[in-house]
């Protein structure tokens, strides 16, 4: 599995993807000799170079970015630790002629004594020093569920942080124009940082280019957004060139489990109900989760649109994330008929939520205030449109990732028992629906009989 996501980002174009509207956006961290755990060497660093400039991968700048047709191999290079990248890549950018982005957090722009590294970075004419946003702190780790009501206003909380950002970043953005010479053009976004508000802070800085960076697989970005992927340290290119792994961009078939926020405080400890989700999750190997929040008349998430229940959903989709799963879901609420209100509680949700997927009521349409609110926040979401057909209330469509590509169908099974919700989901997969899954407790009962009750859900691991 680690092996197919790598493989899957560096050969899409060596299999024929005409998909890529945008360079492949790759990061690597440490290099370090001896090899070090976490870290890569300096000959695995040779390694992936040789290898892409040999298959006719470009090496772009992230000035490049906002200009013409760069070309399905264009790749964007970074490195995240500005010491080893020194010492180690840059020689090798030399010897491959390949520029790349080097990234500098906040602590290394604010240190005195990082101040030669910095400064020998920026005498290379192949490094590009970007500032690096991390994540902030307290953020690491999923919150303990919270069941009750509370005071809470999560416009003025995110207006504190974006103030922090704002101050942190313009500090970084003025030691690196007094290091090169020249303002950065774009912000690095570390893991779990990137957000739409937080964006907007950067590019008012003017840094326009957004890099965020991704653990899993990324998703497609327009340009001048690219997501990097973070490559692992136990990533080699030849052994992955030989499995000659097929990307599907939409990382599909998937198959979830639908969990409604009040079933996680419907008894008993809500974190050991969170725990039975992601074991339900890693013994059927699922790859998503849907969650159902709640509505206008009392939300599962902190908002001051609506009476507030508890904030449940954030942690859930935090834990399960951490768990390995790729597409958390969430159903928005039925419209309350104050498009003010409405908006405000969509947004607070995707505040609360990193959310991947969003499926709007069967009315909206693409133009719809939801759907931006959404994407405001959550700039890599995508959107999905419920099924206003015969196909059921928890049914959804979304459009094709991209022009050319066929759309995708989605749908929770309605059955009520194991055998015919593995039959439904069975069906349904003959007939083309790439997006299955089933309820919580159905789920359980069925491992409680076997994992041959619900093959049809089932992924190969």
């Amino acid at each position: 599995m680690r092996s197919q996501i790598l493989a899957a980002l560096v050969l899409s174009a060596l299999v024929g993807s005409s998909a890529a509207a945008a360079p492949l956006g790759l990061a690597w961290g440490v290099v370090a000799e001896p090899a070090t755990a976490g870290a890569h060497t300096p000959g695995q660093m040779a390694e992936h170079l040789e290898f892409l400039q040999a298959h006719g991968w470009r090496a772009v700048r992230s000035r490049d970015l906002g200009g013409a047709e760069l070309g399905e191999r264009s790749v964007l290079l970074g490195f995240d630790d500005p010491a080893s990248a020194l010492r180690y890549v840059v020689p090798l950018l030399d010897l491959y002629q390949m520029p790349a982005v080097v990234t500098v957090g906040p602590a290394q722009a604010a240190d005195p004594a990082f101040a030669p590294v910095l400064k020998d970075l920026a005498a290379s004419p192949w490094v590009e020093l970007l500032p690096r946003v991390e994540r902030e702190p307290g953020a690491e780790g999923a919150p303990a569920v919270r069941c009750e009501a509370g005071a809470v206003d999560p416009a003025a909380r995110e207006r504190e942080t974006l103030a922090r950002l704002s101050r942190t970043l313009a500090d970084q953005v003025a030691r690196l124009r007094e290091v090169t010479g020249v303002a950065p053009v774009g912000a690095v976004w570390a893991p779990g940082a990137w957000s739409g508000a937080g964006e907007r802070v950067a590019a008012g800085l003017g840094l326009t280019v957004q890099l965020p960076t991704f653990t899993g697989m990324p998703p497609w970005l327009d340009p001048p957004r690219i997501a990097r992927y973070a490559v692992p340290s136990w990533a080699g290119v030849w052994a992955l060139v030989q499995a000659s792994v097929h990307w599907d961009p939409q990382n599909l078939p998937v198959r979830f489990v639908e969990v409604d926020a009040a079933w996680v405080c419907g008894g008993g400890d809500p974190g050991a109900r969170v725990a039975r989700v992601v074991e339900v999750v890693r013994r059927l190997g699922l790859n998503g989760v849907r969650l159902l929040p709640g509505g206008p008349a009392g939300a599962w998430f902190p908002t001051t649109a609506a009476p507030v229940r508890g904030d449940v959903v954030g942690p859930l989709a935090q834990a399960l994330h951490d768990a390995g799963v790729r597409w958390v879901v969430v159903d928005l609420p039925i419209p309350s008929g104050n498009p003010g209100r409405d908006v405000t509680l969509v947004t607070d949700l995707a505040r609360a939520v990193d959310v991947d997927l969003v499926v709007l009521p069967a009315a909206s349409r693409p133009e719809d205030r939801l759907g931006e609110a959404v994407l405001s926040v959550r700039p890599a979401a995508r959107l999905a449109w419920r099924d206003g057909g015969g196909a059921g209330e928890r049914a959804f469509h979304l459009a094709p990732l991209t022009p050319g590509r066929q759309a995708s169908r989605g749908l929770t099974v309605a059955a009520t028992t194991v055998a015919a919700a593995d039959a439904e989901a069975a069906s349904r997969a003959v007939a083309g629906w790439d997006w299955i899954g089933l309820p919580v407790d159905l789920a359980e009962a069925g491992l409680a009989v076997s994992l041959r009750s619900l093959a049809a859900f089932a992924l190969p691991r």
